[in-house]
């Protein structure tokens, strides 16, 4: 007869568990069910409620025994192994970086997060560990500030951003022949045909376009005359007294946190989140003067 006990998830360091995930069950039960025997453990006690939230709150933890203590039959997702810590298995992103010779491989590489990695194998350990999807290889070579140095792979062209930072893009071969109410304007005051021909001059300019606003350019635009999305603000640039289409950010997320900044109004801002923000607050745009903090005039000398 199976001795009967109760099955718990997430042991502890210490050997010990307080999730319990089921009373009344024997070693096999429990352990027969997860999905990859790493997650569950097993004690051969039952306790009354009053034990077992002494042990779970106050006593530390029931002392259990993983359902497998080898990394035999368990499987781990893609770019993690296993390996045995503490007495039981668990599955982490492999710690070992093989690179090959080949120089592209063992090169350090600039991710689309912004920061410098040692190799490509480096960026992938951290996209591992952060579970990111979206981390990948912007450029070979350490980041830099602007695409003078920067070499793309073939058929990708180096733009500067919103943020004044550079990215390898792969530009449009050819803009298909679209409607006149396919137009746009371009914050630089130009009639595009579509948003593909506004990214392609973009993409020979080697740097950002914004889109103003969806139809033709009219010379007495105002913010009262053109229609923006139900998500977006119009902003004023006070340059050139065009109205632009903005989407505000209302929470900067990790991922918008590069920075400091300098602001075209020579404020210094944490990120190019906040410098929206405050553009959105006072209803002017802001654009990105350079990175880093703006410098005075009583520093200059």
């Amino acid at each position: 007869i199976a001795l009967a006990g109760s099955c718990w998830t997430t042991m502890a360091s210490n050997n010990r568990c307080t999730e319990l995930l089921s009373e009344e069950s024997s070693r096999e039960n429990c352990c027969a069910h997860h999905h990859d025997g790493v997650s569950r453990a097993w004690s051969d006690e039952n306790f009354d409620s009053g034990t077992l939230f002494f042990w779970r709150v106050l006593g530390g933890g029931v002392k259990c025994k993983p359902c497998m203590d080898t990394c035999d039959g368990v499987q781990c997702e893609s770019g993690k192994v296993c390996v045995v810590r503490k007495g039981h298995p668990k599955c982490i992103c492999s710690p070992k970086c093989n690179v090959s010779k080949k120089i592209s491989e063992r090169a350090p590489i600039c991710g689309s997060d912004g920061r410098t990695y040692k190799n490509i194998c480096r960026l992938k350990k951290r996209a591992c560990r952060k579970r990111s999807n979206d981390l990948s290889v912007a450029y070979y070579g350490t980041c830099q500030n602007s695409c003078d140095k920067i070499t793309c792979p073939s058929g990708r062209v180096c733009l500067l951003d919103q943020n004044l930072s550079p990215h390898c893009i792969k530009c449009a071969r050819k803009c298909p022949p679209v409607a006149a109410r396919h137009q746009v304007c371009g914050a630089d005051g130009v009639t595009y045909q579509s948003t593909c021909h506004l990214k392609d001059m973009a993409c020979k300019k080697g740097k950002g376009i914004p889109l103003a606003y969806k139809g033709p350019c009219h010379r007495k635009a105002t913010c009262s005359k053109i229609r923006c999305k139900e998500t977006q603000n119009c902003l004023v640039d006070k340059r050139t007294g065009m109205p632009r289409c903005v989407t505000c950010v209302r929470r900067c997320k990790p991922r918008h946190m590069r920075g400091p900044i300098c602001g075209s109004n020579n404020s210094t801002y944490q990120s190019w989140c906040h410098m929206m923000q405050d553009a959105c607050s006072k209803g002017y745009v802001l654009e990105t003067q350079h990175s880093g903090k703006c410098v005075t005039n009583d520093e200059m000398f």
